[in-house]
């Protein structure tokens, strides 16, 4: 009688440790998953801040470089038939006649 009533309670404490233990793994596998999937967000996160920042300097320099060419002085208008032959007009006017 008493080694039965061992049996069946070393029964319930062996089934009970296995039911815990593989609560515990299912948890640390999830804590597993959650981190990759937390590392993947992490890192699309840097990639459009990185993305934005890059775009962000790319305007600035365009936005610099057009404020530069209009500080340039336009250039006076010359027809094609009297432009001198070094400059552009004057090599449409060459290129034309031949």
């Amino acid at each position: 009688m008493l080694a039965r009533l061992w049996l069946r309670a070393k029964g319930w404490a062996l089934g009970l440790c296995l039911f815990l233990g593989g609560l515990v793994v299912a948890w640390v596998m999830g804590r597993q998953k959650g981190k990759q999937a937390g590392e993947a967000d992490a890192q699309a996160a840097r990639n459009d801040a990185a993305n934005a920042q890059a775009r962000a300097d790319q305007l600035e320099s365009r936005h610099e470089v057009d404020a530069e060419v209009a500080k340039l002085p336009d250039a006076p208008a010359q027809a094609v038939a009297d432009a001198r032959p070094d400059t552009a007009a004057g090599k449409l006017q060459v290129w034309m006649r031949d």
